[in-house]
């Protein structure tokens, strides 16, 4: 392998969108919204009555169960469809679980970088960086739900302002 092959498969960071803290959220609140449910249904005393074969306390705890289940769905397609990788030389972001769409922005193609921070993303310390390359056409990528966001920006910006130079094969010393 020739130095410049080995260089260029080095990683600086790896990384895929940080759901936990979202998960939490949205299951602590399908949790107290069942509870609430669960709370009037006691009060009413239907609870324990029987309805198609299962009590009304079973059928409301499947229901929130896949309630829950789908309300992490997307949380969870998004963690796995979405993969980042930034390499001594590029940064390079997949997107897709079947059909996938890999980008490659290079430092001589490196525009303009920015962090977006919510509120709720700085109380969880994730955020989203975006992009920007100077080519033909304005091309801007996002990477999502970032953990450490500042400091993933901060990793991105060394290595896209890194001087790149070629050396002519045919002139050994001469700088392209």
């Amino acid at each position: 392998m020739t130095g410049s092959t080995q260089d260029s498969d080095q990683e600086v960071w790896r990384g895929r969108p940080w759901i936990l803290p979202y998960a939490a959220i949205r299951t602590t609140f399908v949790a107290v919204i069942a509870g609430g449910v669960l709370f009037v249904e006691n009060s009413m005393d239907i609870l324990y009555v029987s309805k198609y074969g299962l009590r009304v306390l079973d059928w409301t705890l499947i229901a929130f169960f896949l309630v829950w289940i789908l309300v992490l769905f997307n949380l969870l397609v998004l963690r796995y469809t979405n993969r980042y990788i930034l390499r001594v030389d590029s940064l390079e972001i997949k997107i897709g679980l079947l059909t996938t769409k890999t980008s490659v922005i290079v430092p001589t193609g490196f525009s303009d970088l920015e962090v977006i921070r919510s509120i709720s993303s700085r109380i969880f310390n994730t955020g989203e960086i975006t992009i920007k390359t100077q080519s033909e056409r304005d091309f801007t990528k996002r990477m999502v739900k970032v953990k450490d966001p500042v400091r993933v920006a901060n990793l991105i910006r060394d290595v896209m302002a890194r001087q790149i130079f070629k050396l002519d094969e045919r002139s050994p010393g001469k700088i392209n």
